[in-house]
């Protein structure tokens, strides 16, 4: 028998999947014929499809070395590689293989792909743009042409290229996506929705469009529609953990608890197996510090790893630090954080603000673009641009404000673009190994004793972590009557938001109402219509409290907002998710807050804020004493008087709403920072009082 006969036989068994057969014959042939081109090429994609990467590298490159023009070769060569982890030995592969075959538009299709997989995007738009000039019918060169246009910003011209991909390929569930999410980012959500939902008639179980298709929903404010949604994806595909995740913080956010048990307990089994679980979502459901810290790493694992970043020298004259954030607009973070950035000392210090949310030109917006000595708008850049930039700007130290929370970039902190990263304010956890080097707290948050369940060195700053701004303003509330309170009634109130709320929490609040027959609790609700306000009223008719005890206020701008503390007697805190920005604001206010202090960061802000204030006593360590210190409150008018005239006076002088003290204290944790980078050390540091 000839060899081209063998060939043809073990070709044909390795078409058939018949592997172990096509290996020994090629492999015969190879005894007889060392040089035989094809049997090396094809005995080395059978290693390769057993998992044998080495072993096939060494088979393929051995066809090539006897016949370099094999451009298959060269491809299925780049596939070993790209699964050994070679990006960029890959991407050569590649090029190789279109160098002897120009006109493939598989081939340069695929070369593109490569190179958006090494953040290389214009590189990528003229390869995809080579392929669709052989082949202006091929799908996937317009699907990679379209991946590589959005990070550059061009999303108009990725959605036509991803339009064009889904027209080709309707069957091609990804195309499709990706088309709705161009649509979402131009402002065009109904186009959006409507993608996907012809996408999942063609593919109902196709379980990232559904859960793409429950995001839309989500952030488009239809809860109901989306928790069915999310449902939807966790029945076809069980091991979802962002699904689950979502169905939970949904659940959560509508105060419709009905299977929240269920729900949690799930979600803990998720994190135990490894799988992927927001880290946000589990701070409101769990108070184990191990649990959530493996939860972020198994989360920040996820972000793609750049290669790490050569050391360089860090600024001489003045230490740069660059702020990281989505929330430079009127959001809760800008509230706290605005007097810091003007009070850091320009002889010392560069600030500049690198913006990734939307510009709502709002007097805070305002405010924040004159603190900063430079103030970037980075809203809608990719990830791969905004760490080019950090990195073109020599930022020193890089301090992400958002963690895990919405509008995170965390692909910008893989990339390491400053020498020195850190998380401060935004997020109260560890937000997993590789993004930041140091987390921001206090002894009360983080004590060293906590050091081992934070992947970060731990920065110890005195007094509270938080700083505040001694600038809010705070509004003339409208009558009691207006707002839907009782003239004479006493007023317990929470403004923390409802994926706070729990049924633990309205337990003890249950307990509480009990017992002080004439309070009201008065919560906080996006609008009256929010599906959180029914259930929140069943929930307290369920423990025997009448519903008409629930009032509701809504969200109004921040002044505003703050003034309707002046109608609140007693702030009532929630577990294991405390008020943190909603805490200092009741304080700042005059309102007092009772807090039960827990094991994790999340569970302990308020403690550490009422230290600061200098109300220790109203931090409680059990429910039961919880529950009693609210009660002995509410029934004592004299001792309340007493609270609200030192928060009012003294306690606005107290260290947690001195901006400048907060700012001088995280400025030398900066050059602790800068010096221990110097060093090449990394040690825990605790910030001393300022005599």
């Amino acid at each position: 028998m000839s060899i081209t006969t063998e060939f043809d036989r073990a070709f044909r068994l390795h078409q058939e999947g018949k592997l172990r057969e096509a290996f020994y014959r090629y492999d015969a042939i190879l005894k007889a014929q060392p040089a035989h081109t094809g049997a090396l090429h094809y005995s080395g994609v059978v290693l390769y499809q057993a998992g044998k990467h080495a072993e096939a590298a060494e088979r393929i490159r051995a066809a090539l070395a006897v016949d370099a023009a094999q451009p298959e070769a060269w491809s299925n060569l780049a596939l070993v590689l790209e699964a050994a982890g070679r990006r960029e030995a890959a991407a050569n592969a590649l090029k190789e293989a279109a160098r002897h075959a120009p006109g493939s538009s598989q081939i340069l299709s695929n070369l593109a792909a490569s190179e958006i997989a090494l953040g290389r995007p214009q590189e990528a738009e003229a390869t995809a743009r080579r392929a669709i000039a052989a082949d202006a019918h091929h799908a996937p060169a317009w699907y990679n042409l379209a991946l590589a246009l959005a990070p550059q910003g061009r999303l108009l011209e990725a959605l036509d290229a991803a339009g064009r991909a889904a027209g080709m390929a309707p069957a091609q569930a990804e195309y499709a996506g990706f088309k709705s999410h161009l649509e979402a980012a131009i402002g065009a959500p109904d186009k959006a929705q409507a993608t996907l939902e012809s996408a999942l008639a063609r593919n109902p179980t196709h379980s990232q469009l559904r859960f793409q298709l429950a995001g839309l929903l989500d952030t488009r404010g239809t809860l109901s529609e989306a928790a069915d949604a999310y449902e939807q994806v966790t029945r076809v595909d069980p091991d979802h953990g962002p699904a689950l995740s979502q169905l939970l913080f949904v659940r959560q956010r509508q105060a419709d608890w009905h299977d929240l048990a269920s729900l949690r307990e799930r979600l803990e089994r998720s994190v135990e197996r490894g799988a992927l679980v927001s880290p946000f979502v589990l701070l409101s459901n769990s108070n184990s510090r191990a649990l959530q810290r493996a939860c972020a790493e198994r989360w920040a694992a996820n972000v793609p790893e750049a290669a790490e970043a050569p050391r360089r020298l860090l600024s001489g004259s003045r230490l740069r630090i660059g702020y990281l954030s989505s929330d430079f607009h009127e959001h809760a973070t800008a509230f706290l954080a605005a007097g810091l950035f003007e009070a850091h000392d320009r002889q010392r210090f560069e600030s500049v603000a690198y913006s990734t949310g939307p510009d709502d030109r709002s007097p805070i917006r305002q405010r924040l673009t004159r603190a900063f000595d430079r103030f970037v708008d980075a809203a809608s850049w990719p990830a791969e641009r905004i760490a080019a930039r950090i990195r073109a700007d020599a930022i020193d130290v890089l301090v992400d404000l958002k963690g895990h929370t919405e509008g995170e970039m965390p692909a910008v902190l893989s990339a390491r673009p400053a020498p020195i990263q850190a998380h401060y304010l935004g997020y109260p956890g560890t937000l997993g190994r590789r993004l930041v080097d140091y987390l921001i707290g206090d002894a009360i948050v983080t004590p060293t004793l906590h050091a081992q369940d934070y992947a970060e060195t731990l920065v110890l700053l005195p007094n509270s972590y938080q700083v505040n701004d001694r600038q809010r303003p705070i509004a003339t509330p409208p009558s009691r009557d207006a707002l839907g309170l009782p003239g004479d009634a006493l007023v317990l109130c929470c403004f923390n938001s409802t994926y706070k709320l729990n049924p633990e929490v309205f337990d003890a609040w249950g307990r509480i109402l009990a017992e002080v027959r004439g309070a009201v609790l008065w919560l906080l609700v996006r609008n009256l219509d929010h599906p959180a306000v029914g259930h929140l009223r069943r929930e307290a008719v369920r423990r025997g409290i009448d519903a008409r005890r629930l009032v509701f206020a809504t969200t109004r701008p921040n002044a505003e907002y703050l003034g309707l503390y002046r109608h609140a007697d007693l702030f009532l805190d929630t577990w294991p998710y405390n008020a943190h920005t909603t805490a200092s604001d009741a304080l700042w206010a005059g309102c007092p807050v009772v807090t039960l202090r827990g094991e994790t960061f999340a569970a302990r802000v308020a403690a550490s804020l009422l230290h600061a204030v200098g109300l220790p006593e109203l931090v409680t360590e059990t429910i039961d004493r919880y529950v009693a210190t609210a009660v002995a409150l509410a029934g004592d008018l004299q001792e309340r008087k007493r609270l609200r005239a030192y928060l009012e006076g003294p306690g606005h002088a107290a260290p947690l709403f001195d901006t400048a003290a907060t700012t001088r204290a995280l400025e030398s944790a900066y050059l602790a920072m800068a010096d221990q980078y110097r060093r090449g050390v990394r040690e825990p540091i605790r910030v001393a009082l300022s005599g």
